[in-house]
């Protein structure tokens, strides 16, 4: 695909939404095996700019695949991988302890598939995966999108605290599953679909369980994620920061002072929980979608083309890309784009 004229990535987006057509619009299960033998589960749709997304701990790239499928739809190849440990993609051993290990498996997963620059979106831990990578590789994102991220000065504190009063750990637990508890209750009318999608690697999650461990254990390493987003900001990174103000586990006072120390912008999904977006499929793709010729803008500037944000014969190219319908959005949720200060 290529850019003729100035019209830019905006343009050729545009293009691919009115092109597609009503084909039954899913994402596919594929697997990618890593130079070291280390394989990978991803799930992909669409065509287009790559938005590549990082689920939140206890979760896999497919369980968001009804949001996923919308914003296929407006002009993005999405791109969900599922962490080490969840999914379809093996454990790091080990290694599994280490937070660089999870950050530097995502990096890899990318320069396998071939993928330069891409939306870089993350819920919870996936949100904190997204912002160190993006921080370490600013070229790689075009824009970082943490939804409900473990990110935040109120999270760097609480990471820290650890260290002092292990209780704190059960306490987090606690709050994340009552706080999962409600999503179950308020999404009830989608918890159907969550385990139709969640089954085919049900074998795969139950041989991983003991591998969450791990993972929530890095997760809390007591690592700075204001210095991570103070890089994001003096490298002009775009960084739009989602954050339900009813999240229990990350509280929204993160998310403000996340989007303060990234010199971005902050929007407010009201009445939003930790898991909102698994509540309801059209929101996120709604507020992506406002977003696109406002904040968002300048992460699709004229004069790119989308192949080039691909490698040469990348394998994101190559897997299947099944196409999905633009849909009409009907999100469950208000938000609004609030100051940061």
């Amino acid at each position: 695909m290529n850019n003729e004229g100035p019209a830019g990535l905006r343009s050729e987006m545009a293009e691919i939404t009115t092109s597609q057509g009503s084909k039954p619009p899913r994402l596919r299960r594929r697997t990618v095996t890593l130079d070291d033998g280390h394989r990978v589960g991803v799930s992909i749709c669409g065509d287009g700019v790559p938005l590549v997304m990082v689920h939140g701990i206890i979760a896999e790239g497919m369980l968001y695949a009804r949001t996923l499928r919308r914003l296929a739809g407006m002009g993005f190849r999405v791109i969900a991988i599922d962490s080490a440990g969840h999914g379809r993609s093996a454990s790091l051993g080990a290694s599994a302890w280490s937070w660089d290990a999870y950050v530097d498996l995502h990096r890899r997963v990318l320069d396998e598939l071939g993928v330069r620059r891409a939306v870089l979106l993350g819920h919870s831990m996936g949100g904190r995966i997204v912002v160190d990578l993006a921080s370490r590789d600013p070229d790689r994102a075009l824009a970082v999108i943490p939804v409900d991220a473990a990110i935040g000065q109120s999270f760097d504190a609480m990471t820290r605290a650890i260290r002092y009063a292990p209780p704190l750990v059960p306490f987090g637990l606690g709050l994340l599953v009552a706080d999962t508890l409600m999503s179950g209750v308020r999404g009830r009318r989608q918890m159907g679909s969550i385990a139709r999608l969640a089954a085919p690697s049900l074998g795969d999650r139950l041989r991983s369980l003991p591998a969450l461990v791990p993972a929530f254990a890095a997760t809390l390493q007591p690592r700075s994620s204001t210095a991570m987003l103070h890089r994001l900001a003096a490298d002009a990174v775009p960084v739009v920061v989602i954050h339900g103000d009813r999240d229990l586990v990350t509280w929204f006072a993160s998310g403000r002072s996340a989007a303060r120390a990234a010199n971005g912008t902050l929007v407010r999904v009201e009445r939003g929980g930790h898991s909102w977006l698994l509540e309801d499929a059209d929101t996120l793709p709604a507020i992506v979608g406002s977003l696109l010729d406002g904040p968002l803008a300048a992460a699709l500037p004229d004069g790119v083309s989308i192949s080039d944000l691909y490698g040469p014969e990348a394998l994101a190219l190559t897997l299947d890309r099944p196409m999905s319908e633009p849909y009409r959005l009907r999100a469950g949720h208000a938000w609004r784009l609030e100051t940061s200060d």
